[in-house]
């Protein structure tokens, strides 16, 4: 449990200094600023994760750090979609109204994790080992708007990849592999598995981010800074 505990601890920190030097490397720009929430959405996700299965107190567990993981899972999906609808270039611009629910869905679902209309699981400790039981329909909820929101962004990706020219393909395609291979594996062992109650692999989680994440940030940002 300890090596767990610091595993996923320094990956979702690594994960969230990540994103905070690519912000830092040009701040205006959205598609920076988008990056850096991803990051720190999922690094966050990470650390509390790692603090969930290392603390014995189940009163804070019940009322802080499962609504806390709950909370950065519904909103890493949104950065996700934004990054996509504004990398390396808005493809087309989308009417108030659809940007509007872009938004409202997940902050209506953060809006009802905070007030406890919607609990992600229920935790219980006996001789000192932490148990975790979905809740399936209020998980199902999320799970549901976590791939559709997945899907959307990566749709997006791939119709501005088959219509991009020859200088931003690469970057396109470089950001649909990592963002997708880190969405569709967490989603995987932190979504899929648990509507089973399978908390086997949760953990595994926070370490795909940090790796999906921090390829992207090499091939997107730092190397082609390097060929100039």
């Amino acid at each position: 449990m300890i090596i767990k505990f610091v595993v996923i601890f320094i990956s979702g920190l690594v994960n969230i200094i990540l994103g905070f030097f690519i912000f830092k490397k040009n701040s205006k720009n959205p598609i920076n600023f988008w990056y850096f929430i991803l990051c720190l959405t999922g690094g966050g996700w990470g650390i509390v994760k790692a603090v969930q299965l290392s603390w014995m107190n189940i009163f804070w567990v019940e009322h802080l750090i499962i609504k806390l993981t709950f909370i950065f899972g519904i909103l890493a999906p949104l950065s996700y979609l934004l990054l996509a609808y504004n990398f390396p270039y808005k493809l087309k611009a989308y009417g108030k109204k659809i940007i509007f629910l872009v938004y409202f869905f997940p902050w209506l679902l953060v809006f009802l994790v905070m007030t406890g209309a919607l609990k992600k699981e229920n935790d219980f400790i006996f001789n000192n080992v932490l148990y975790r039981e979905i809740n399936l329909f209020d998980f199902s909820i999320f799970a549901i708007y976590y791939f559709v929101y997945v899907f959307l962004g990566f749709f997006i990706l791939l119709k501005k990849y088959l219509s991009a020219n020859n200088i931003y393909r690469p970057q396109i395609k470089y950001l649909m592999i990592a963002t997708v291979g880190t969405f569709l594996t967490t989603g995987f062992v932190s979504v899929i598995l648990l509507l089973f109650n399978n908390f086997a692999y949760d953990w595994l989680g926070a370490i795909f981010l940090l790796i999906h994440f921090g390829v992207a940030a090499y091939l997107i940002f730092y190397k082609p800074s390097k060929n100039i």
